[in-house]
Formats: C-alpha cells, structure tokens, sequence
C-alpha cells in the first residue's frame, strides 16, 4: 500500500525549493542536485511533486504565496482604505526593489518555459488576470470587473519589469510606472464625473479559497 500524502512536508519542501531557486534560479534545474540541496533524495520530490514540472509550478505559487501575503498586510495596515493608484505606486516599490531582482527573473524564466509548453504549466500565465480582474473590481466597487482596464494594469506592470530586469534603468522605468498611476487617478476621476477622490480598494485576500491553482497574488 501507498504511503499517504504528508502536506507538512510538502510544504516544507516547497519551501526551501523556493529559496533554493531564488539564489540559483531555474536554469538547467535538475531535480537530484536539487534534492540534495534540500536533504532529500528524487524520488521524492517526484511522490510529492508528481515531476519536475509540477514542482516549478508550485514554486511559482510558493513566490505568489508570499507576496500575496505582503500584499494583504500593506492593504491592512492603513489607516484609510487604500486606492488603485496608491497600490500601483507601492507595488512598484516593492517589486522594483534590488532585492527582488532573482525574484524578477525567476518569474520570467518561468514565463518562456511556459509558452513553449503550456500544457505543462497551467495557472502560469493565466492567472495573473484572474487577479487584476478581482482587483479592479473591488477598487471600483463594481458588480463586474473592468477586464480592459485590468488587462492593461497587468500587462503595463508586467512589461515595465520586464523592462527593468532587461536594462536595470530604475529612474526611467519608475518614471513610467508613475504615468501609469496618474493615468489610472485621471480614468476614475472620469467616470465619476471629475470628482477628485478615488474610490477605495476593499482590502481582505483576494485570493479564492480553494481553488485548484492557489491563485493568489499572481501581480504579474
């Protein structure tokens, strides 16, 4: 008989595979030096995983874990309900940081693997827009969410880091993400008929319990 599924040490595994990948990122990754790495054997991470693929799936989801995390404590600790405007500023200082640069790779390294071999990667790339869809439909208080407005937030969010990992020019690339935040302040002072204030985001997860990928913040 099988042994059953033991989550503690998945997500312990899980874990450390995340900061494992963070300092030497996904490049020719194997799963036996990596195994190694963190005190186990192959065969192993394959029980637990179900393959190499599966594993890097749930690695993104372990960096998406945490940053959703970090995401939902800044929305808590305001004192007044925060703005789209004022999240876009405050994500771009954060994600722009040195710090999360091997973060910044990982994820597009991550994003080739998954365009070559979509099948392998499910969650990958769609998520991302399940996430902004949520997102611009809490700050806008609406029944349905603005799916242009939240493909345009993820794509030019996506594609300035991008950019930022591609030349490291943070004062040019921050300059662009600050047009983007007063574009975001002018286009709802617009469809409230030139009053001045944004309409807050409700903060609380944003993330749907349960769901079968762990769609959590998935900001780009």
């Amino acid at each position: 008989m099988a042994r059953p599924p033991e989550p503690h040490i998945r997500a312990r595994l899980r874990d450390e595979a995340v900061d494992y990948v963070l300092a030497h990122g996904f490049r020719d990754l194997a799963l036996r030096p990596l195994a190694e790495a963190l005190q186990t054997n192959a065969r192993m991470l394959v029980y637990h995983f179900g393959s190499r693929e599966g594993l890097m799936r749930e690695i993104l989801f372990g960096l998406r874990e945490r940053e959703d995390a970090r995401i939902q404590a800044w929305f808590q600790a305001g004192k007044k309900p925060r703005t789209l405007s004022e999240f876009l500023r405050w994500l771009w200082q954060g994600m722009s940081a040195r710090s999360k640069q091997p973060q910044l790779r990982l994820l597009f390294e991550l994003y080739a693997l998954a365009l070559r071999h979509p099948k392998d990667y499910p969650g990958v790339l769609e998520d991302p827009l399940v996430y902004w869809k949520r997102l611009t439909k809490k700050a806008s208080r609406q029944s349905k969410a603005d799916e242009a407005e939240a493909t345009l937030l993820l794509a030019a969010t996506r594609g300035l880091l991008l950019d930022l990992c591609a030349t490291g020019d943070r004062v040019r690339v921050r300059g662009a993400m600050q047009l983007l935040a007063q574009f975001v302040e002018s286009r709802r002072e617009h469809k409230r008929g030139g009053t001045r204030d944004e309409k807050p985001v409700v903060t609380g997860k944003l993330a749907r319990p349960g769901h079968r990928r762990k769609e959590v913040s998935g900001v780009a």
